[in-house]
């Protein structure tokens, strides 16, 4: 059976039984991929299948998936994700409730703007800054101020090629398309010039099921796996263990993790990237679909596990109302 057969024969079935909320209204406030993608949905939904295919050595489910990986591709399609997209790098602390705002910083935003641009030498202090785009994945860039004019040049360039970007069609992640795209400076949170070590929580359904620590990703990209409660798990996620050992849990992993959950509470999942420097914990980014889904977890005991505590409300035979819970709840800010 061809990869277009295999998906056509579950689309039938998923209409003909009304699977993952297909024939039922929208909440106020979302939005789903059936509908955004339009006559793209079903062409990506095959290459989605042909790529996990290609990685896992088996078709996935589309009726009733049980694996985080396999309920990830799925989620691209007919999961409900918010109008106001969690993706937007220059947002994500707007997810954050109220009263953590002041434990939880944001990094510093020094300059920012909607055109291919970048701030002039006297705009901004000597030093090391990361130029971004909120757009999409892999956009930023160290830079270190004061420019020359054949660097500054280059710049414009590249911000240019990252305000035109699509984000990855292929990967049919259309919701970066929602968010207005703009170029920004944000503080440097590296100490020296290694790469900053971040923590990555996996919340499902409001809880931390798993947070990754990831340390040296430019070099050996050391990442290791751990509990909720801190504790190493002696298993690979998403990149080889290599030489990487288990670090102690993060002195403020109390709070990490009331962060990311409260975080968490808006979805049926979503990953909260942090960082700590001097003490003091930063937010990141925070994403639906970690890696487009085109990565297959190493070992296979942690996609189950995660994709035993993802309990997403759209999947399969849902009821009327179904939306209630997550998706019913007021946002901590104005939409």
């Amino acid at each position: 059976m061809g990869t277009e057969e295999f998906v056509i024969q579950a689309l039938e079935r998923i209409a003909d039984e009304g699977l993952h909320g297909i024939h039922e209204p929208l909440p106020e406030r979302y939005l789903r991929g059936v509908e955004m993608l339009g006559d793209a949905f079903a062409p990506g939904l095959v290459r989605s299948v042909e790529i996990y295919r290609k990685n896992h050595e088996c078709w996935p489910d589309l009726i009733d998936p049980q694996t985080f990986t396999n309920k990830q591709l799925l989620f691209k399609f007919f999961g409900l994700i918010p109008r106001v997209t969690p993706s937007d790098k220059l947002r994500a602390h707007d997810w954050l409730p109220p009263h953590l705002h002041a434990q939880i910083r944001r990094p510093r935003i020094l300059w920012r703007t909607d055109t291919p641009d970048l701030p002039g030498n006297e705009e901004i202090a000597p030093g090391t800054y990361w130029l971004k785009c909120n757009h999409g994945s892999g956009t930023n860039l160290p830079v270190t101020f004061p420019l020359d004019e054949d660097t500054r040049t280059e710049l414009r360039r590249l911000t240019r090629r990252w305000l035109r970007r699509v984000h990855s069609t292929r990967l049919s992640l259309w919701w970066y398309e929602l968010m207005d795209r703009a170029i920004y400076l944000e503080e440097d949170l590296r100490e020296g010039m290694e790469d900053a070590a971040d923590w990555k929580f996996y919340v499902c359904n409001g809880r931390v099921v798993v947070y990754q620590h990831d340390a040296d990703r430019s070099g050996t990209h050391l990442q290791t796996v751990y509990s909720r409660l801190g504790t190493w798990l002696n298993k690979q996620l998403y990149v080889r263990k290599g030489r990487a050992r288990p670090v102690a849990p993060p002195a403020r992993l109390d709070l990490m993790v009331e962060g990311a959950e409260a975080i968490g509470q808006f979805f049926d999942f979503i990953r909260v990237d942090m960082f700590i420097r001097g003490g003091e914990v930063y937010l990141g980014e925070i994403g639906l679909v970690p890696n487009g889904c085109t990565k297959r977890i190493r070992d296979p005991e942690l996609d189950w596990m995660l994709g035993g505590a993802w309990q997403a409300p759209w999947l399969g035979r849902v009821s009327p109302g179904f939306a209630d819970g997550h998706y019913a709840r007021d946002w901590p800010f104005a939409a």
